[in-house]
């Protein structure tokens, strides 16, 4: 099994979207989300935007979306916006791996935002954070959303 990230083509706009609903379908069990997601084309027309597939044996089994938009307001180079593994495939260390391979990719201070109401995210992201080579890990908690900051070690 071989995790890797690649960066969604624009062509390829149409599967990100029918993967990004089903995940916006899923969080909207743990909260309000916008469905419609006005920044998706942004991914593809600013500098600031990287979209990525999560690869397993070179098929898509979910998608990382980063921006420099840090929900803190803090000074950050990189926010992984948007982060998800499809079902079936969860528990067998690809969102793990992948993170890992992003944080190689972009080397910075980071940030992601957890809904509150989303356990299962935060669990994750409670194991995962701490299993890389990761410096400085804060927890903020903001209205609705708890945020992880922390840096590369590289």
């Amino acid at each position: 099994m071989s995790t890797k990230l690649r960066a969604v083509r624009k062509e390829e706009k149409a599967q990100l979207r029918a993967m990004l609903s089903t995940y916006l379908a899923e969080l909207h069990q743990c909260g309000d989300v916008e469905i419609d997601y006005p920044f998706f084309d942004s991914y593809w027309t600013d500098d600031d935007r990287w979209p990525y597939f999560i690869e397993n044996d070179e098929k898509p089994v979910g998608f990382i979306l980063v921006n420099t938009w840090p929900p803190s307001g803090k000074d950050t180079d990189f926010v992984i916006a948007e982060f998800y593994v499809l079902p079936d495939f969860r528990g067998a260390g690809i969102g793990k791996g992948a993170f890992a391979g992003l944080l190689k990719r972009h080397p910075g201070i980071w940030e992601l935002g957890v809904m509150t109401g989303n356990d299962a995210a935060r669990q994750f992201w409670e194991r995962t954070i701490t299993s890389v080579e990761v410096t400085d890990i804060e927890r903020l908690v903001r209205e609705d959303e708890l945020i992880y900051r922390f840096a590369t070690m590289t």
